[in-house]
Order: C-alpha cells, then structure tokens, then sequence
C-alpha cells in the first residue's frame, strides 16, 4: 500500500489504517500535513506510531516523553509527531475534520471494523472497577465519553451492528460550560462480540471482566 494509493482510493484499508483512523477520531490530530498524539499510556503512543511506519517506513520521527509541570495530572505524557504528506486532507477529509465515521469503515469487513473500535475506544473509552457494596467482588463497566457532539452517535450504531448494547447517550455540561457526550457498554456483549482495547492497562481489566461479568 502507497501513500497515492491511499490518497486516490477511499476503500483501501488495512488493520493499521483502520486503527489510526479511530485513533484519530478520539485523541489524534492533524497539523498541517503531520499526525500527532499525546498520551500518558506509552504502549498506546508506541503502537500509533509503528501503525505509522507501517504506511510511512521512512519517517525519522520517535516517540519523546514529556512532563508536566502544571495541571492536576502530573503523569509524563508521550507524544508523537509525524510527517504523513498528502494522507493529512485525506484523514481530515474522510471525516469531515472528526465529524463523523469514515464511510470507507461501514463498507469494511468486520475484521477492519475491529480494529477501527479499538483505535476508538483506545482513545476515548474505558473501563472501570469499583467494589460492589457488601461485597468483596467488584464491578466492571464500559464506556465511551469525552467527545463532542457529532460522531458518538454514529459510533454507537456500528457497536449496535456488532450487537453490542448500548445504553442511551448521555449529553453533559463541564463547569466551564462545554458540552461532551457519553455512553455506557454492555461488558459481556463487548466481549461476546470479540471486540477489543490494545492499552495494556485496559486489556489486563477486560481479561478479568470477561471472566467475572455476566
């Protein structure tokens, strides 16, 4: 696959492309013609990357570790930033500039639609534990959030089609007065339907939740 290949022909995609289209969606961005993310888990900014040198082997760009010195979240960040050319318009294009879903990914087979969730909610979902009460067990829950209006509706119709249940999207308020969606993920649906998180954090849950969830 060549980066005028991509650029010409929407329908081209393999398993890397399709993950960086959903990390894109969540928290990558384009800058003029480069592909960045930042992140505090290093395993997911690692793995972006080598997607990258997948579809550009010459770059010379590396993943660079950053700190924090104000905010509440004090944890190093690992950035990225790499030169993709004419792929830049066609990411920003595709999704009119993080929209909506790529059209190409309703076309894919279920393979490329995996890997294109895991890229979302590598991103932007999650998976939390929390004790039951009176219990010694805890609890596992999923979700997506974080994102603006616009592409988590159509997110949660291609996680219907997998036959995952959803709960209703939530739309809140932040104190400073912008708005973010959210939405709720039936643990055992996800995993029924061989759905998946590459983070190393959020897999090693999913592998105690898939077990303990019912």
């Amino acid at each position: 696959m060549n980066l005028k290949t991509i650029s010409r022909q929407d329908y081209t995609l393999n398993k890397e492309l399709a993950y960086l289209l959903g990390v894109y969606l969540t928290d990558g961005s384009i800058t003029e013609k480069n592909f960045q993310l930042q992140a505090i888990d290093e395993d997911f900014v690692t793995s972006t990357h080598n997607y990258l040198k997948t579809i550009i082997p010459k770059t010379k760009s590396y993943v660079r570790k950053r700190y924090e010195i104000t905010g509440w979240n004090k944890n190093p960040r690992y950035v990225i930033k790499v030169g993709i050319g004419d792929l830049a318009p066609w990411f920003e294009n595709i999704t009119n500039k993080k929209h909506h879903l790529p059209f190409n990914i309703w076309k894919a087979n279920d393979g490329l639609k995996r890997w294109f969730i895991a890229g979302i909610m590598d991103g932007d979902g999650w998976i939390s534990k929390t004790k039951r009460p009176n219990s010694e067990q805890y609890q596992y829950r999923i979700g997506i959030g974080g994102v603006m209006d616009g592409w988590i509706g159509e997110f949660r119709e291609l996680l219907n089609s997998f036959s995952v249940k959803c709960n209703k999207i939530e739309r809140l308020q932040t104190k400073d007065g912008k708005w973010f969606c959210r939405f709720h993920i039936n643990p055992q649906s996800f995993f029924n339907s061989k759905l998946f998180f590459t983070i190393k954090r959020k897999k090693e849950r999913c592998i105690i939740a898939s077990t303990t969830t019912r």
